[in-house]
């Protein structure tokens, strides 16, 4: 993964647990970078070893650690370049999903050896709309659930997502019903 990741991880520990969380976090996951080079690679295993030392930490499942930095990233990824790829021409949230891959090929001209994951976004006239996430590392469905919440909180809106189909044995992807809410559910909520 690159290092923007990891560093959305460090800052959200950062600025939700301060300081000596963080430091426990990365004695657990026997990390030594305290700051990571956003645009580096750096090994997948240093990213889940991360997520386990939070959930761990927090005493979190590592679904629910992942699932709320998703929606902490879409904030913290808006100060970044990439993050204003993702709102370049958005309008809707449905833009901005549309986006994601198109940011992940921006984001490879400069890191030609990322392996981003790929959205297919399938809009459906009765407004459960599937999105498809195709990656090749595993277990981080939750956080694509997380990203998207954010990106619907961030647009406005609210969002209903269900998980329909999970990569596996029967499915060499996941696959997500989205439903978006008016913006009157979403500030009534």
């Amino acid at each position: 993964m690159y290092g923007l990741v990891n560093n959305g991880i460090r800052t959200f520990i950062l600025d939700s647990h301060g300081e000596a969380t963080w430091q426990a976090i990365c004695d657990k996951a026997g990390v030594t970078d305290e700051e990571f080079e956003n645009m580096a690679s750096y090994d997948d295993g240093q990213t889940y070893a991360l997520v386990g030392a939070v959930s761990e930490t927090l005493s979190l499942p590592a679904e629910t650690v992942l699932e709320v930095f998703g929606e902490y990233w879409v904030g913290f990824s808006k100060q970044t370049s990439v993050g204003k790829l993702v709102d370049q021409g958005s309008e809707t949230l449905i833009d901005r999903i549309r986006g994601l891959d198109e940011m992940h090929e921006m984001v490879k001209t400069t890191m030609p050896h990322l392996n981003p994951p790929g959205f297919d976004f399938e809009e459906r006239p009765d407004g459960n709309h599937r999105l498809h996430y195709y990656s090749s590392r595993e277990g981080l469905a939750p956080m694509v659930v997380g990203l998207l919440r954010g990106m619907a909180q961030d647009s406005g809106v609210s969002v209903r997502i269900n998980q329909l189909e999970y990569r596996g044995k029967d499915s060499d992807h996941d696959v997500f019903s989205v439903r978006i809410e008016s913006a009157e559910a979403s500030s009534a909520a």
